[in-house]
């Protein structure tokens, strides 16, 4: 059983060589054991067909996510806790870590083991799985580590273009013109791009220099922000990209680029990527703010929900997702730019939403669960996800010394918390902000 890397799968792979990598932490009370993990993950290996892949290439060099005769289960890392904050070393580490492509799976877990408190730290590759199926593999590892009888099924096979894209679509002659000549467009134009990158004593950024900052809104503010978006008419996805947008600008003055990317999942637009199934990427949503200072902050959030309204209204998945498949010579151009090219953004942001994680199980409690980091090797790392659970937002900020100053990133978390908040019926007190790596 085997399976071509789409263009975006290729991109975040690259040689294999550099790692790519999402991370959950989900942090438990209660008794666990190596036993019952190794069953989870098993029976969730078994489920994916992603999750026994390797990755091969074919005589022409390009990547197949291939299943072995005999897969590799997934690593099951056992290390002792000894604080609360242990994990975060964890996580810098993940941040780092080189899956063997070859032999697979592009996925580990690594159990922090405590009394009663625990840390399950899940880590893999972004060229196999996006935050959307990391945290659907979070709900299934659960399950079935509170109940090792739990039947969850399998899937047959590999999601492929096939699956996804209608077959008027995928076999349509004007389509697939159109696709071809947007593809050698787009093959051109990285051409160009890539011939004005000096690459010349550049080395990609370190990881060894990357850091995160981490911190939660108490229960109150989160409602508070939740009620006033609502009243507004503006989600709470529009209002954090406001406080961020803005917040770089005040505090980076003119090196701030005032441009915001937004990961949009793809299992909105296209059914048949059903959110059981594994997928590794989305669509792009940029956005950008009118910077006039006299500007209320909720004026300039209904401003940017409409634009940004607007364009996932006109987004087409196909019309995406076609051309880059015919682009694929391209790719050389597409990741020395990324690499080494001047960054052209401010920040990524993702928005993951109010979790769907039970609470309480039979044999153990989820005290919380981190909003997951994702770190390529791309020339702009800085990513912020926010995710809600049991009531409270949750921030990961990600970025890199070589990049953005550690304490120019603090000023702009207190910058943005201070904006998304000062006109809410409680303030965030300084109890609010925690936990900051």
């Amino acid at each position: 059983m085997k399976r071509k890397l789409l263009l975006p799968e290729r991109l975040m792979l690259g040689d294999g060589t550099a790692p790519f990598n999402g991370v959950y932490v989900i942090s438990i009370n209660g008794v666990i054991t190596a036993a019952g993990l190794s069953v989870a993950l098993a029976k969730v290996q078994a489920r994916h067909p992603s999750l026994r892949a390797a990755v091969r290439n074919d005589a022409s060099g390009a990547p197949w996510f291939e299943i072995p005769e005999v897969y590799q289960p997934i690593p099951l890392i056992i290390k002792e806790r000894t604080s609360a904050v242990d994990w975060q070393q964890e996580v810098r580490d993940a941040w780092a870590s080189v899956f063997n492509i070859e032999s697979g799976p592009l996925i580990n877990l690594t159990w922090l083991k405590g009394d009663p408190q625990s840390e399950l730290i899940l880590t893999f590759h972004h060229s196999m799985c996006d935050g959307g199926g990391g945290l659907m593999l979070v709900k299934e590892i659960l399950a079935v580590l509170d109940d090792p009888d739990k039947q969850i099924g399998a899937h047959p096979a590999f999601t492929t273009l096939q699956d996804i894209v209608p077959a008027h679509i995928l076999n349509g002659k004007q389509q697939i013109f159109k696709a071809k000549l947007k593809g050698l467009f787009i093959k051109g134009a990285l051409a160009a791009v890539s011939a004005m990158v000096n690459t010349r004593g550049k080395q990609p950024i370190s990881r060894e220099k990357d850091y995160l900052l981490h911190w939660k809104l108490d229960r109150q503010v989160s409602a508070a922000l939740f009620q006033h978006c609502a009243l507004q008419e503006v989600t709470v996805n529009t209002a954090l990209c406001v406080a961020f947008l803005r917040a770089f600008k005040l505090v980076k003055g003119e090196k701030a680029m005032n441009k915001i990317i937004c990961p949009v999942d793809i299992r909105r637009f296209i059914p048949e990527i059903r959110k059981d199934v594994i997928f590794s990427f989305g669509l792009s949503l940029e956005l950008s703010l009118n910077n006039s200072q006299q500007l209320p902050f909720w004026q300039r959030a209904k401003a940017l929900q409409t634009v940004a309204s607007r364009k996932i209204k006109q987004m087409n998945p196909y019309a995406f997702m076609l051309p880059f498949e015919y682009a694929h010579g391209g790719i050389k151009y597409m990741r020395k730019f990324l690499t080494y090219g001047k960054p052209v953004y401010d920040l990524m942001f993702s928005n993951m939403g109010k979790l769907d994680v039970p609470e309480r199980y039979q044999h153990f409690t989820i005290d919380t669960i981190f909003s997951p980091t994702v770190i390529g090797p791309f020339s702009n790392p800085t990513t912020i996800i926010t995710s809600t659970y049991k009531g409270q937002i949750d921030f990961s900020f990600v970025s890199n010394y070589q990049v953005l100053d550690y304490q120019d990133a603090v000023a702009i978390r207190e910058m943005a918390m201070e904006l998304l908040t000062k006109e809410l019926p409680v303030q965030a007190p300084e109890a609010a902000l925690s936990s900051i790596i």
